[in-house]
Parts: structure tokens; sequence; C-alpha cells
């Protein structure tokens, strides 16, 4: 695992907290009310993790309510950010 990879999300407050929320699939929607934020602010978080591979849409021909989980890669920088916390 690479550091910049750790210290991305970590810069990022709304990131890291996606990113923790993410223990099981979720939508955008149940994000925001988790988070208390905008749900087109999650679904810019969203959209980012996944160009980074950390997190996977697991259902991508829905239009709405699309459901989302930490890859691989995803799971493993959320075992490092849980050490700094």
């Amino acid at each position: 695992m690479k550091w910049e990879e750790i210290s991305w999300i970590l810069r990022g407050r709304l990131k890291k907290k996606v990113v923790l929320a993410l223990t099981k699939p979720k939508t955008a929607t149940i994000l925001s009310k988790e988070l208390d934020t905008h749900r087109s602010t999650i679904s810019d978080i969203l959209e980012q993790l996944q160009k980074q591979k950390v997190a996977i849409c697991l259902d991508p021909k829905q239009p709405h309510n699309r459901y989302y989980k930490l890859t691989e890669k995803g799971e493993k920088i959320l075992k490092e950010i849980e050490r700094y916390e």
C-alpha cells in the first residue's frame, strides 16, 4: 500500500468519512444522511473513489440509488486509516 493513496484519503475530511462509512454496501443517499452532507457531494466523492479503485459500484446499470462498496484496495486503506484514528 502506497502512503500517497492513504494520505489522499486522510487529507479529505469527507473522503475519509465516506471510506469509514462504507463498511457495507450503501447508496449515496444513505451516506449523505449518515454523514449529514448533500447527496451530490457524496456522489462526487464516490466517483473519485471509483477512479482511484478504492470503491466500486455494484449495480452501475441502475439509473438511481446505486450501491457502492469498498474494493480490496479500499479495504486495505480502511484498515490503515483505522490505525490513525
